[in-house]
């Protein structure tokens, strides 16, 4: 399992949230294939098969979204994956609705199913705000 460390509205590995495409791709050996998240995308993103990159209109990274196979850490205590019952112990100030779960500040999403989350995003200062 890939592990990864968040540093929130900074970075998130090796990627930056501001960085460039490029930037992005040189960091990775495995290439990657862009996709449209949905038709009001304004920009394509990038699969690498565990994780998702999300670009601006410029080419720059706002968001990251991760799925089964990695290991994220936020202050060196593992918010993905993660059972639905622990996310508001180790996120501190996220809020749950439905299915999903917000830190506005920290520019944490988590989707959740059947009582463990399915994906987490995390992203630039302001992402959801």
């Amino acid at each position: 399992m890939e592990k990864w460390e968040l540093i929130p509205n900074v970075s998130v590995g090796k990627i930056r949230f501001g960085m460039k495409r490029d930037e992005v791709h040189s960091l990775f050996e495995t290439k990657c294939t862009e996709f449209k998240k949905s038709k009001f995308s304004k920009n394509t993103a990038d699969n690498y098969g565990m994780f998702h990159v999300f670009y601006t209109p410029d080419n720059l990274v706002e968001a990251v979204e991760f799925f089964e196979g990695v290991e994220l850490k936020l202050n060196e205590k593992v918010i993905f994956p993660i059972n639905t019952k622990d996310i508001e112990s180790v996120i501190p100030g996220i809020e749950k609705e439905d299915n999903s779960f917000t830190h506005i500040e920290k520019s944490i999403g988590i989707e959740a199913e059947a009582n463990k989350a399915e994906s987490i995003l995390v992203g630039a200062k302001g992402y959801y705000g």
